[in-house]
């Protein structure tokens, strides 16, 4: 009988999902397990729609001041003590019963709602399913913690989250400093970057800014970075992601349209992300757990945008601590710092060198090995 491998997120943006899947890729192409992947907030209650919605709004016009004081309370012991409670009345109780059925020898959650569920099932019903929880940003938070007596292992991006951990009284061997998980495509590369140039319409030799309107929905709120880095008139490339957010992508279009923009490609939702960042000199981007973790495989330097706040606002400081990239905080300021960066080549090799120091990402490897000995 196979052994069951069940990964759980909650589509809050689109790491958590992001990461799910990659996890879930890999164990189907590498292991002769039942593997299932599913969005916790497919059973979502009255609550949790609506509390989803207003997340869903809050990013597509990057609110990240309310992003930032719900993080800000929900990283507070006393506040998130009621963990179940706030996790059971966001989904309905058939996920319980779904989970339950399943029984599954391991589960993964890549977002903490998956593993209080998991949690409670445990305790309950004595259940011996090891509970993975992979916590997908450069920072931990009370909410993802709460539940660590019913977890078996913490994945976390680096050694600095673990320590963050151990100050929690977490025992260090749950703690495994992995990295965040990344597709298996990011080690399949395409060398010929003339290809992959041509492919995107670009038939020169001038620097390339790819930017990322925010994951692969997409934020409204990119548009007006978009305009002032257009404004600046460089002579460069730029490609820009819009991803599913189609009233942005629309905007866009219209406005390089109406400003006979040439040296601009714009894109929908792609799944060409590694070929995208190894072509560009340099990413755009806000500093989503994943975002960040692809652009550090790729060696790609960052220029961050305004996030969501919370825990982007620490991915942001491990960028810059780190000297991976610059971090911008409104139009202005993101203008002047792309102007000044373009016009002096050996700060983008500053930040090329820094990144060639940073190990290789193999989390989604080494979780696979600690799955397997678990399971053996």
């Amino acid at each position: 009988m196979k052994k069951k491998i069940l990964i759980a997120y909650a589509s809050y943006g689109s790491g958590h999902k992001t990461a799910a899947e990659y996890i879930y890729n890999y164990f189907l192409e590498h292991a002769d397990y039942e593997v299932k992947i599913v969005d916790v907030m497919d059973y979502a209650s009255l609550i949790g729609k609506i509390n989803l919605a207003l997340f869903n709004l809050s990013f597509k016009h990057q609110n990240s001041l309310m992003n930032t004081i719900g993080y800000e309370i929900s990283d507070n012991k006393i506040v998130t003590s009621p963990y179940k409670q706030i996790t059971n009345v966001c989904v309905k109780k058939e996920i319980k019963q779904d989970f339950l059925e399943y029984n599954p020898d391991i589960l993964i959650a890549t977002h903490f709602f998956g593993g209080i569920i998991m949690g409670q099932l445990k305790k309950k019903y004595h259940l011996k399913t090891k509970i993975i929880t992979v916590i997908t940003d450069y920072q931990s938070n009370c909410m993802w913690l709460q539940n660590n007596k019913m977890e078996d292992y913490f994945i976390v991006s680096n050694e600095i989250v673990k320590k963050d951990l151990l100050k929690f009284n977490i025992p260090e061997e749950k703690i495994c400093p992995f990295g965040i998980p990344l597709s298996s495509k990011f080690k399949n590369v395409d060398k010929d970057k003339n290809k992959i140039k041509y492919k995107y319409n670009i038939k020169n030799n001038k620097p390339i800014i790819l930017f990322f309107a925010g994951g692969s929905m997409g934020s409204m709120f990119s548009y007006k970075y978009l305009k002032a880095l257009l404004k600046l008139n460089l002579n460069l490339n730029i490609i820009f992601v819009a991803g599913k957010n189609v009233e942005l992508y629309n905007k866009c279009n219209k406005y390089l349209k109406q400003e006979n923009i040439k040296n601009t490609t714009l894109l929908g939702f792609t799944n060409d992300v590694t070929n995208l960042l190894n072509i560009a000199t340099l990413v755009v981007t806000k500093p989503g757990g994943l975002s960040v973790t692809e652009a550090l495989e790729m060696k790609t330097p960052m220029i961050l945008i305004p996030g969501n706040g919370g825990q982007e606002i620490y991915n942001a400081k491990f960028v810059t601590k780190n000297k991976f990239g610059v971090r911008t905080y409104n139009t202005y300021n993101f203008a002047k710092t792309i102007k000044k960066i373009m016009e002096n080549p050996k700060l983008i090799q500053k930040m090329y060198q820094n990144l060639k120091k940073y190990e290789k990402n193999q989390s989604v490897e080494k979780l696979f090995n600690l799955v397997k000995k678990e399971l053996e």
